[in-house]
């Protein structure tokens, strides 16, 4: 048995959350979905609200493009129970060539070893300002 796991075979919120952050980090988008439940909810503020596995799917080949050059800082992960939220800054440069610096939190959801919830909040002005609409 991995020793990250609980008792009844189940990773506890922080190694789950902790493999989310490290797919993210090597820019490996199936390896975070790999750990979403078939019925995840994903809200990026200011960009997309989806349900469902195939739609995250969507939402993450849309969003690829958006940004390169990412540094991205987690400045703390708060863990209680089957919840998570993680503070975090960022920049890089959009499609365009523009500079680009964000700084959010997440909220996350865990069950039964998959995250049912994603809920990323940040400054929405900057999403306008330099995003295309999802839909």
């Amino acid at each position: 048995m991995n020793s990250k796991m609980r008792g009844d075979g189940v990773a506890p919120t922080s190694f789950v959350v902790n493999a989310l952050y490290d797919a993210f980090l090597r820019g490996d988008p199936d390896g975070m979905l790999a750990l979403f439940s078939d019925d995840i909810s994903l809200r990026f503020l200011g960009q997309a609200d989806v349900k469902g596995i195939a739609e995250a799917r969507r939402f993450f080949a849309f969003a690829a493009g958006l940004l390169t050059d990412v540094k991205f800082r987690i400045e703390r992960r708060i863990i209680d129970g089957e919840w998570a939220a993680v503070i975090w800054n960022e920049t890089a440069r959009t499609a365009s060539g523009e500079p680009w610096a964000n700084h959010g939190i997440d909220v996350i959801h865990v069950s039964g070893g998959r995250v049912t919830a994603l809920h990323e909040n940040n400054d929405t002005r900057l999403v306008a300002r330099y995003f295309p609409s999802y839909e």
